[in-house]
């Protein structure tokens, strides 16, 4: 039995409490009726005081590492009796994606009372930090044929705050800043190619978090900036999101299409219903950006929805990994289908005809948007490339990516009778 409360940013919004079947969200009714009172989630709208169950329960998960290794872990470490999400989030749910934390009773009051702490690190802690993440995770699996960075074991990687000495890793009200992602074992450089997969689709013009290549005495990083942290007054302060498995109730094994999880329809259905045509050309472009990275990990879990009191739109891309670089290994499927078809190299037209119907755009738009990204695209790659912190970095990965988009590209302007 748990007993959590929900706050966010310095507010008390409700309580989790139960286990399992018997688990219960109850929105606190004065926090509520105030202004600025955003929901836990599209799917636990706040009409209903009291939620209970699957939904609670999956929201919950969302907010965890889906690796395995890293849950069964902490429960050891914990000394919890399941890997229940409500029990792990007893002890590490004060600092997770998004701006709700989930604190035990005896640490309500230090919380409510903003009361933080910053241990600053040193270089060598960090690359430590680093060293320690990569041996938790696993080698990358190329006989799992897709290219999926996201199965069990692929990746790890840590949170620390930004501060004006450098950085430190945060507790209580403080929250972290930027994700440290180590390479995937086994994907050699996969770092790079994220990074600059990012920073290309920001030239694009798709919204994109920002991201640059950081380096730990031995140890090099991706170092993300969370788009759902903003600084206001000389804090720092939490700004809700969810995935959009959250958004729609689904549990957060259900990611992939192919393994049952939400498609291209179902997700422009919930951006359709909560946030606007805008938000739904911006999936569209994410869509078409991630097939001409070939980018197969691009599922519902990756992309997320920020929540600010009467408002909800789609959030910044983030995890977004060209598999160009990767020898011959390089992904043959997208997470969601367009217009029916997930095989790369099997797309066509008349799939992104279909998928326009899905996302309720015109035809044209859609043709106009592959257009101009395909003919694009390379050009980003290339800028991104010649960024300082990547020009003495995996040079021969950055180019190997820039001609392979160049060449992957002529083909899908092809196939896709753009030219």
């Amino acid at each position: 039995m748990v007993d959590l409360t929900v706050v966010m940013n310095g507010r008390v919004v409700g309580d989790v409490f139960g286990n399992g079947s018997r688990l219960r969200l109850r929105y606190e009714p004065a926090a509520t009726t105030t202004p600025d009172f955003t929901a836990l989630s599209l799917s636990l709208p706040a009409d209903r005081p009291r939620w209970r169950g699957r939904t609670v329960s999956h929201w919950l998960a969302g907010v965890l590492p889906d690796r395995e290794t890293v849950l069964r872990r902490w429960r050891t470490q914990f000394g919890v009796a399941s890997l229940a999400p409500e029990a792990l989030l007893e002890h590490v749910g004060e600092d997770v994606a998004g701006a709700a934390q989930f604190v035990r009773r005896n640490r309500l009051e230090t919380v409510l009372a903003q009361n933080s702490d910053l241990h600053d690190l040193t270089e060598s802690e960090i690359a430590e930090v680093a060293r320690s993440a990569k041996r938790d995770s696993l080698p990358y699996d190329f006989d799992a044929g897709v290219g999926r960075f996201s199965l069990a074991g692929a990746q790890v990687k840590f949170a620390l705050q930004k501060t004006a000495q450098g950085w430190a890793l945060p507790s209580g009200a403080e929250p972290s800043t930027h994700i440290f992602k180590p390479a995937i074992p086994g994907l050699e450089d996969q770092d790079v190619a994220e990074v600059m997969s990012l920073r290309a689709a920001a030239d694009l013009g798709l919204p994109t978090a920002t991201a640059c290549l950081a380096s730990f005495e031995d140890q090099r990083v991706a170092v993300v900036e969370r788009y759902d942290r903003i600084s206001l007054a000389g804090r720092w302060w939490r700004v809700h999101q969810e995935d959009l498995c959250q958004a729609l109730g689904l549990s957060p094994q259900l990611k992939y299409e192919s393994q049952g999880g939400p498609g291209v329809a179902t997700c422009a259905d919930l951006l359709w219903r909560h946030c606007g045509r805008a938000d739904v050309e911006r999936f569209a472009d994410a869509l078409i950006y991630n097939y001409l990275i070939r980018g197969s990990d691009a599922h519902a879990r990756n992309y997320a929805i920020l929540l600010t009191p009467g408002n909800a739109r789609l959030a910044p891309l983030f995890d977004l990994n060209s598999t160009l670089a990767f020898g011959q290994n390089w992904a043959s499927q997208l997470a969601m289908r367009i217009g029916g078809e997930d095989r790369l190299d099997a797309i066509a037209w008349p799939h992104w005809r279909d998928c326009s119907a899905q996302l309720g755009l015109e035809p044209d738009q859609i043709r106009d948007r592959l257009t101009t990204i395909c003919h694009d695209l390379p050009d980003a790659l290339a800028t991104a490339a010649a960024a300082l912190d990547l020009t003495g970095a995996a040079g021969l990965t950055s180019r190997i990516l820039v001609e392979r988009a160049a060449v992957w590209c002529a083909e899908a302007a092809d196939r896709c009778r753009l030219v």
